[in-house]
């Protein structure tokens, strides 16, 4: 009996600490102990007492209990690991010169080696069995879709007079066995972004469009809001970026927590966006190779599952920006929203985007 109750009280602290940087926080408790012990302690040798009374006293009660409270935070909210590891590393570093070098050494390599621990460590993620969504972002997709969903047999029409000097993104639909084919101007597609359905009308500028079909067309796309979709890009700068918080919405019939944010102004370098339309058929939207696809509009709203990758925030211009690792969830969710801010080497998976205007340079759109 008494096994068991131990049994279950060791796998639940297991669990516990799996959840949080548990290591990072021992670390940093150890070293602020280090660092407030010395200044206060007294040793005896017989009768003559040795004491350490020197000005680092004060300095080392301030740092080492703040290394006690990064402890802490580490251990009961993890959300707040990147802000108590930077102080961390600070105050370790500051207690070398202030309070008999750092604990001698000791407490200041202990809290480095905790902050180091507190800002490499990032949650387990649960892998989403969720198909991700279809954008309705680009509206080359929408003209794509828009065939899907009334039918791929209908004659070709020209939606705009075709400019002599056009170059073609070519898309392959699999279904059993019918090809679509669809040309596209070589000035960027734009389309109002929104949260509507799917197969929603939109405009596009100076395109042609030429549909053959040899037997029955693919699937009609899942109306928005059916799924997530992800968006792939080594540059994602924002401007205007603010974070409202976390809110609800359904995907695939469930409710979700997700990140919501607002933005004035998104430019995204080399675009690839990936829809699962669910029984094995995808779109993949990518834009030409070295350009800069823009979002823009009075204001631009994302509801994102997750943001993976390296945010870039400029403290002072002229200086290189400060790097930091980031894995935005509803359960970790950003503790400070720079206005200005780029995201590099990112992977954003949204669950729905409402306003702006995107526009794609030579989109080319692949759809199996």
């Amino acid at each position: 009996m008494a096994g068991s109750v131990i049994g279950r009280a060791w796998r639940a602290f297991s669990r516990w600490r799996r959840s949080r940087p548990f290591w990072a926080g021992l670390f940093l408790l150890l070293s602020g102990l280090i660092i407030l012990f010395p200044p206060f302690a007294s040793l005896k040798l017989g009768s003559m007492a040795i004491a350490i009374q020197t000005i680092g006293g004060l300095s080392g009660a301030l740092i080492g209990s703040l290394l006690v409270v990064c402890a802490l935070t580490m251990w009961l909210r993890a959300q707040f690991r990147l802000a108590a590891g930077i102080a961390a590393l600070i105050l370790s570093l500051t207690a070398l010169i202030t309070t008999n070098l750092g604990g001698f050494l000791v407490g200041t390599l202990l809290g480095l080696l905790g902050a180091a621990l507190a800002l490499s460590w990032t949650p387990k993620t649960r892998k989403r069995k969720a198909a991700k969504a279809v954008p309705p972002a680009a509206a080359a997709l929408v003209l794509l879709l828009g065939l899907t969903a009334h039918g791929l047999g209908d004659s070709p029409r020209a939606l705009a007079d075709p400019t002599p000097s056009s170059t073609s993104a070519t898309s392959t639909t699999t279904a059993a066995t019918a090809t679509t084919t669809t040309t596209v101007a070589p000035t960027s597609t734009t389309l109002p972004s929104s949260s509507t359905s799917a197969t929603a009308t939109s405009t596009t500028t100076s395109a042609a469009e030429t549909s053959t079909t040899t037997a029955t067309p693919s699937p009609p796309a899942l109306p928005a809001g059916t799924r997530v979709w992800t968006l792939e890009s080594p540059s994602v700068a924002m401007s205007g970026l603010a974070y409202h918080g976390v809110v609800d919405t359904v995907v695939g019939g469930r409710t979700i927590k997700v990140l919501k944010f607002t933005a004035t102004s998104v430019k995204i370098k080399n675009l690839v966006q990936t829809a699962d339309r669910g029984g094995g058929h995808k779109i993949v939207t990518t834009a030409a190779a070295g350009s800069t696809s823009t979002l823009s509009g009075d204001t631009i709203t994302m509801l994102t599952a997750e943001i993976k990758g390296t945010a870039a925030v400029t403290i002072i211009p002229g200086l290189p920006p400060l790097r930091l690792p980031i894995d935005y969830t509803a359960t970790s969710p950003p503790l400070i929203t720079p206005p200005e801010v780029t995201f590099e080497n990112v992977v954003v998976t949204n669950a729905d985007q409402i306003g702006g205007t995107l526009t794609i340079p030579g989109a080319h759109i692949v759809a199996t």
